[in-house]
């Protein structure tokens, strides 16, 4: 495998070759002795999705010599099934550019042998998107792809590529998170508790635009969506809309945020786009993490139990529920759907470890491009970004100006290998001066104590604060809601002259007693934050570990 990664100028190569090829409506091969579409057009088990090839002039794109591809082909009864699902009989009925969609969704640039194909989590298609890739334990030589099409046949070798043979079509990326649930009648009820409690609109947005200082600034909109099939809840005596409003006391107005049905829905629903892998992750040791939902101070547990059947739990001492992993994995435009086996009312859990990486953010994730937002593994070459508006940080910069001549007040930063240990392979930069502040909300945090912990990055540049040389030692003061302050100094606390991450204790012991989100501020109160030209303070994420059995 060359390249996984698919070049944006190969993709305009692939729609131009198709509209100018001067066999253009041919099925005959043209560049090589058996390329892919050519190969295609020989089996009768392809040839409607010969038809869809044709139809979008990317027939003899497939055929390219000097191009290798990877070709994921539904078979005829799949492509059938598909139009039956979207409510057509033929290509012709989506139009063409519905069609070139779906062809660079099922397209990959470069071959993906069946080893790599089986050790990969992910592909990426020449639509830009990513495909999950789940190996089926059971049915040997066969895989989910994207939590929606059935691998059946894996690596048949054609002169330019190689091509994987699917018993589902998948549908491109153009549809949102509700489309999912909306055009799927195996989820009509799901779809209309959405629409009634008015989140089908949150869910068919892909942005928002917000006002800050008076600027415009637009900020993409992800969701992760845990979703319920009708015959789910089913299982639980819930057959219609008003079965489920009547178990849950819902009041008449579900679209208020304090109704219980609306609150149900939002706890289905996390901010960002995460997949099973991201969601099923835990820090360290723990076997459960917390995850922060859209219902206002309501948060989930997931639960990692080795010696159950199906180990992932969802609020495994509640009303549990697991995820369907067949049917999970599925991307939408604004992005993932899981389905799970549980009608999962909302629950308080118990405390357990949370992990806060403080530039996990929609408003961060709108202003760093896609590509570089949270590396899934350590960069060869760091990426800055200035992030000074995002709207999730509340900051003061300076009177005295700031010293640091490399960062922006904020600055997200990518990680190389020296820094690895950093959760998402990234950072937040702080260059505001002295007694400049930043001040952002913290996850939903269940009520109770906890140690609270925060990991730092430690540079070269930071010699003068570990050794207070120049200023304070980067002396902070942090607070929680305007309360428990404390003045640290987490660069004095470093003994090595490693570039790495270190850990220093903010508080041994910090009781909130509301379950709910908190207001975290640091102000800088070293000196040379405004005279020195190497300084800034790089922080990667605050932990928030329970302390349980006190009395």
């Amino acid at each position: 495998m060359k390249s996984l990664i698919p070049s944006l100028f190969v993709v305009v190569l692939l729609l131009v070759a198709g509209c100018q090829d001067p066999y253009e409506g041919s099925t005959y091969q043209v560049y090589q002795e058996n390329p892919i579409a050519s190969f295609l057009a020989a089996e009768e088990e392809y040839t409607e999705w010969v038809k869809v090839l044709t139809y979008a002039d990317m027939f003899n794109a497939l055929n390219q010599a000097d191009q290798d591809f990877t070709a994921f082909v539904p078979m005829n009864e799949a492509v059938q099934a598909f139009y039956q699902r979207m409510g057509v009989t033929q290509i012709e009925d989506l139009g063409k550019e519905y069609a070139r969609s779906m062809v660079l969704y099922h397209t990959m640039l470069d071959t993906i042998s069946v080893q790599e194909f089986i050790n990969a989590s992910w592909v990426s298609n020449l639509s830009g998107d990513k495909l999950s890739i789940t190996i089926d334990s059971v049915n040997a030589g066969q895989a989910i792809l994207n939590g929606e099409a059935r691998v059946v046949k894996m690596g048949l070798h054609t002169s330019n590529g190689l091509v994987y043979v699917l018993q589902d079509a998948m549908r491109p990326l153009v549809e949102t998170v509700f489309d999912r649930m909306n055009d799927n009648p195996d989820y009509s009820l799901f779809a209309e508790v959405l629409i009634k409690t008015g989140w089908a609109d949150s869910l068919s947005r892909l942005a928002d635009t917000l006002f800050v200082d008076g600027q415009a600034q637009v900020s993409q909109r992800q969701y992760t969506l845990l979703a319920v099939s009708n015959a789910t809840f089913a299982q639980d005596g819930i057959a219609s809309y008003d079965a489920l409003k009547q178990l849950l006391q819902a009041g008449d107005d579900v679209t208020l945020p304090t109704n219980a049905l609306n609150q149900y829905v939002a706890y289905h629903l996390l901010e960002g786009s995460y997949d099973l892998d991201k969601l099923l992750t835990f820090s360290g040791s723990d076997t459960s993490a917390i995850w922060d939902t859209e219902a206002t101070d309501q948060v989930l547990m997931i639960t990692w139990d080795s010696l159950a059947v199906e180990p992932y739990s969802i609020n495994l001492l509640g009303t549990k529920a697991s995820f369907d992993r067949e049917q999970s994995n599925v991307m939408a435009k604004n992005g993932y759907v899981h389905a799970i086996d549980g009608y999962l009312p909302v629950w308080e859990p118990q405390q357990a470890t949370v992990v806060w990486d403080l530039a996990n953010f929609a408003e961060v994730r709108s202003l760093v491009p896609s590509d570089i937002y949270q590396p899934t593994e350590a960069v060869s070459s760091e990426t800055k970004v200035n992030i000074s508006d995002a709207a999730c940080y509340t900051t003061e910069v300076s009177a005295s100006g700031i010293g640091g001549t490399t960062y922006s007040y904020l600055t997200y930063v990518t990680c190389k290998a020296n820094l690895k240990k950093a959760q998402f392979f990234d950072r937040l930069v702080l260059n505001l001066g002295y007694m400049g502040s930043v001040a952002m909300k913290t996850p939903t945090l269940v009520k109770g104590k906890y140690k609270v912990t925060l990991n730092f990055i430690y540079l070269s540049d930071h010699a003068f604060m570990k050794n207070m040389t120049d200023g304070n030692g980067g002396l902070m003061k942090v607070s929680f809601d305007g309360d428990n302050i404390r003045n640290v100094s987490p660069y004095t606390t470093v003994t090595s002259s490693i570039a790495n991450i270190y850990e220093y204790t903010l508080y041994d012991e910090i009781e909130f007693n509301t379950t709910s989100s908190h207001q975290f501020k640091l102000v800088v109160m070293d000196p040379s934050a405004s005279t020195n030209s190497k300084f800034s303070i790089q922080l990667d994420n605050i932990i928030f570990t329970p302390i349980t059995g006190q009395p």
